[in-house]
């Protein structure tokens, strides 16, 4: 290997002496990180809901924006769209959510898209 080689082998090492000799001080240890996974609540695929009451709520409107920036949004609605809806048009938001794997707000978001597109 030439000087170039040389060089970055330096470099690496000096990278790594920077990173090791950081304070430890500063990190916090994994005791002291609270755990996401320990707080408990209830699942939104187990709860009816009337959708009528919903869509006068301030949140409605921050429920559909949220689930239309998913990002699997888009392909979602299209097969539930194009399969789903028009063999069972009075499909719940619950079951159409088991349906696809995806949360209740989702499928309230897709039925809420359907229901504007047709006539």
């Amino acid at each position: 290997m030439g000087y170039a080689g040389k060089n970055f082998r330096s470099d690496a090492a000096l990278k790594q002496e920077k990173l090791e000799s950081h304070p430890k001080h500063n990190i916090p240890s994994k005791d002291n990180l609270p755990s996401i996974r320990s707080i408990q609540y209830e699942s939104g695929r187990t709860i009816d809901i009337d959708v009528a009451n919903f869509k006068g709520h301030p949140l409605w409107q921050i429920l559909i924006e949220t689930a239309r920036n998913n990002p699997l949004f888009s392909n979602n609605a299209g097969y539930a769209h194009t399969h789903i809806i028009p063999n069972n048009p009075d499909i719940t938001p619950k079951e159409l959510a088991s349906r696809l794997s995806i949360t209740v707000g989702e499928a309230l978001a897709i039925l809420e898209g359907y229901e504007k597109n047709t006539p």
